[in-house]
């Protein structure tokens, strides 16, 4: 796996990190692991618990609503409205993480292009820091990206960040890109925009056709989505052309964020928070 903290991306609060997770390692006490009970906070989670667990250090995990006393040797996960990046309390031993904005690719005139540094790709970085080559954080490595796919930024304008890694993730063989008649078992069920049989059809004769063809008949599966500001334009170029696949992935990770975000819907947050992060420690996935 490449080195994500030491990259440009991660530059703004790659010392505080560094400073806090040395500091709460070298104690050797038992480490709180704290979030809200969202999605959010359990794919911010889960990466740390991969580390620790790899480390066979010992942890716990609070999850609900980070408004009471927040004790010592803690990482505390922020993911409601704050944008204060990374803060380290040395006298009280709290790395408190929380979205941030970073610079990513350049543009043609060299200027910066910035996008939301989130707490899931933040937690990632955390986690190989803590294992840098654990059998479970190189398991979850995938879902480094998905902080991002979430996030509002990719239904308004073209996410640097994302692009940044998604490069990376497919440069040390994380993931693969490919188009949606290429995933085994793509959800589309939540998509009014996709018809289900027709991209059963179309993925059948994909392997027989042209480039112009595939174009062609991608644009038509999707021409519903011309009437709708929903999904935007970057978002549905990830959705149709640009699906996140794993090793032993049948499912995309987009898919996999849609249907699990349906959880939260039916069971009590905490319960729900609890159980992505158990089924993304065991399987890899959602």
């Amino acid at each position: 796996m490449r080195d994500l903290i030491s990259t440009d991306l991660f530059a703004g609060v790659e010392k505080t990190i560094t400073t806090g997770i040395s500091q709460l390692m070298e104690q050797g006490q038992r480490i709180s692991i704290i979030s809200d009970a969202n999605l959010l906070g359990a794919l911010s989670i889960a990466p740390l618990e991969a580390s620790l667990i790899d480390s066979n250090f010992p942890y716990r995990r609070r999850i609900g609503n980070i408004d009471y006393t927040i004790p010592g040797n803690s990482i505390v996960i922020h993911n409601y409205g704050d944008t204060k990046g990374v803060l380290w309390d040395n006298e009280k031993k709290i790395l408190s993480i929380s979205e941030t904005l970073s610079p990513a690719l350049s543009g043609h005139l060299g200027d910066d292009k910035i996008g939301p540094l989130t707490t899931v790709a933040m937690c990632h970085s955390i986690a190989q820091l803590i294992s840098p080559s654990g059998v479970l954080v190189r398991k979850i490595r995938p879902w480094a990206i998905s902080g991002n796919w979430i996030h509002a930024c990719m239904d308004m304008t073209y996410d640097p960040v994302y692009s940044s890694l998604k490069e990376l993730l497919t440069l040390e063989g994380s993931i693969r890109v490919i188009p949606i008649p290429e995933v085994p078992s793509p959800n589309v069920d939540s998509l009014d925009f996709i018809d289900g049989n027709s991209l059963i059809d179309i993925s059948d004769r994909w392997g027989s056709m042209g480039e112009e063809g595939r174009a062609r008949s991608l644009s038509h599966l999707c021409r519903g989505a011309l009437d709708s500001t929903s999904p935007s334009t970057s978002r549905l170029e990830e959705i149709v052309w640009n699906c996140i696949l794993a090793s032993g992935w049948e499912v995309d990770l987009a898919s996999q964020i849609r249907a699990s975000s349906m959880i939260w819907n039916n069971k009590n947050p905490k319960l729900a928070t609890s159980e992505a992060i158990d089924r993304l420690l065991r399987s890899g996935r959602l």
